[in-house]
């Protein structure tokens, strides 16, 4: 998005301290989603929010409204946000992208893209087709603002529970998908991974023979008896929507079923990429059979 320099301001360069503004903006956010803005022209700071510091609002919403209503023109004006903007087309919600491009902001500077799959990379592209420059934040504080939101970014790389259910986008993270039985740092888990099949299915992917199966014709999860009697002599099996994939460890399985498959657009998509799947979690017993 260029190359050019940001401006300094003291022994700074200005974009190192506005982006930090913005976390500390952020950290002040209740709940899992810690999102903060920064409006600034030059080094003059003009708006700042922080996600819900009025209910139900977004970052960028709360600092809009703030210069909004002290006649602020920020025409020109840059913005610092720690997360991606949304361009959430699903929502009645006016999207923070068209609201930041129709006041005239200039540039704005991302600390992180958002990896729910209804948002990622569509605001930053909504702003660049609307000729707003983007530029991202220093590395070190993209790794803070990361830090920022963690419990809400995990949600789209992890999940807990012996049974329970998600919605990510596999074409980020690797399709990485970790399942663990709880929160704990050593609790048992499995790291699932998905790659692109067509528009009503997936591959789950093992890496190598002997860690995936698909249980064929299986609907439910209480049909699979015994996991380690199915088929692993695939590393890659297909799982089509309403299927069962299963990967094992030596923790002992865990079921997924996928429910849902939004695909990528070169199978029809709409630019949503996702994949729904519900989970079951069998661990290894060393109980005699009964």
């Amino acid at each position: 998005m260029g190359t050019s320099r940001e401006p300094r301001s003291g022994s700074k360069p200005l974009n190192r301290t506005l982006s930090t503004r913005a976390i500390e903006e952020a950290r002040k956010s209740p709940g899992n989603a810690r999102v903060g803005a920064v409006i600034a022209r030059g080094d003059n700071i003009l708006a700042t929010g922080y996600k819900d510091e009025v209910k139900g609002l977004h970052a960028e919403q709360v600092a809009l409204q703030k210069a909004c209503a002290s006649n602020t023109n920020l025409s020109g004006a840059s913005m610092y946000t720690t997360l991606e903007p949304c361009a959430n087309s699903r929502t009645l919600r006016a999207p923070c992208a068209k609201l930041i491009a129709d006041a005239g902001i200039a540039i704005v500077h991302i600390g992180q893209y958002d990896p729910n799959p209804q948002v990622n990379r569509l605001g930053w592209k909504y702003l660049r087709d609307h000729g707003v420059r983007l530029r991202d934040f220093p590395a070190d504080l993209r790794q803070q603002a990361r830090e920022a939101s963690e419990n809400f970014t995990r949600l789209f790389t992890n999940g807990v529970g012996m049974t329970a259910g998600a919605k990510f986008d596999f074409t980020t993270n690797g399709g990485r998908f970790t399942i663990s039985v709880d929160e704990h740092l050593n609790a048992p888990s499995w790291e699932t991974k998905w790659t692109n099949c067509d528009a009503s299915a997936i591959y789950l992917n093992g890496g190598v023979s002997g860690v995936v199966a698909l249980a064929r014709y299986a609907n439910e999860f209480d049909e699979i008896d015994d996991p380690d009697a199915l088929d692993y002599g695939d590393h890659s099996p297909r799982i089509d929507v309403g299927s069962i994939g299963v990967m094992r460890n030596h923790h002992g399985h865990v079921l997924c079923k996928v429910t849902a498959i939004e695909p990528t657009v070169d199978y029809g998509g709409t630019g949503h990429v996702s994949v729904t799947i519900r989970w079951e979690i069998r661990l290894a017993t060393s109980e005699p059979e009964v």
